[in-house]
């Protein structure tokens, strides 16, 4: 389901994010050199926004799920929290399921601190807080959790430390894999980009969750442009964004993480921070009723 997939964008909003190394780009490789680009890069955005498709490919039920919809992003200095963060936001509008169409609103939102999905046709809220309040999430644990892009972190070394990161050819891993040929068609989608591949290292702790990302990037505006994501299960999470826009005023309410009142008629499921063991439990929960609604749904589907 989307909580356990990321990614995603997944995996957005970007691997921008990071504060450039110290070490001298001479001295630097060609990947270091790259990701301290996207590093000044993001310190000219302050929000992003754009058009998204969502995919998920899970292998083993040979199922196909496509959402569209919209992202945003937005950095906030001196916030709530006494610290620069970002708020991600994505709200989508429309579901395919192999030929079939059909209009849903689904929304999820991460303050830095919560990760809220919102389901209004379904008057279903619920709020998982995904750090303790005296801590900073690694961003990369939002890639477990999310369905759209997150950034990689504001310390280049420790992104070095836990993955290993290669520049490739846009080509790379989309026409030439023969463990996923169905990526080919994206080829053509990301002609002018820069691909980056991260893997985590053996003994990060982080080797478990995925395989590797993929994350493309225009190569004149360094904004992202494709991610994939392949879990060791063979499951596929691609996400594409079109039309970015960047540094336009965007609605408050789209961040919005606050539960409705009792009275409001909503159904709200609240659980707050009790430690990493506790949280994966209360996420696999969650997994689980979510799957059981969206079959319902898709049963009183025509």
């Amino acid at each position: 389901m989307l909580h356990t997939l990321l990614i995603s964008l997944a995996l957005s909003a970007l691997t921008l994010g990071m504060q450039p190394t110290n070490e001298p780009a001479s001295q630097a490789d060609p990947a270091r050199q790259f990701m301290d680009k996207l590093a000044y890069q993001d310190t000219k955005i302050n929000s992003l926004t754009g058009e998204v498709q969502y995919t998920v490919i899970q292998a083993l039920e040979s199922d196909l799920q496509k959402r569209l919809g919209n992202l945003y992003l937005r950095t906030l200095r001196d916030d709530q929290y006494n610290e620069e963060h970002r708020d991600y936001a994505v709200r989508f509008n429309l579901l395919e399921i192999d030929d079939r169409q059909e209009d849903i609103r689904e929304h999820y939102i991460f303050d830095g601190r919560w990760f809220v999905e919102r389901l209004p046709d379904q008057k279903q809220f619920n709020k998982r807080e995904l750090v303790a309040a005296d801590e900073q999430l690694d961003p990369m644990e939002l890639m477990r959790e999310a369905p759209f892009w997150v950034s990689l972190g504001r310390n280049t070394d420790r992104v070095f430390e836990s993955y290993n990161i290669e520049l490739h050819d846009h080509e790379a891993g989309l026409m030439d894999n023969p463990d996923f040929p169905e990526l080919s068609f994206l080829a053509p989608t990301v002609e002018d980009a820069q691909q980056i591949k991260l893997t985590p290292k053996e003994g990060s702790g982080l080797e478990d969750d995925w395989e590797w990302v993929r994350i493309w990037f225009n190569k004149d505006t360094l904004l992202p442009m494709l991610y994939v994501k392949a879990d060791w299960t063979g499951d596929l999470q691609i996400v594409q964004l079109f039309d970015v826009q960047t540094n336009i005023a965007l609605d408050d309410n789209l961040f919005d993480t606050t539960t409705p009142p009792e009275e409001s008629g909503w159904r709200t499921q609240i659980a707050p921070w009790r430690g990493e063991a506790q949280a994966r439990e209360e996420q696999q929960q969650l997994d689980q009723s979510t799957q059981v609604l969206q079959e319902k749904l898709n049963e009183q589907s025509p």
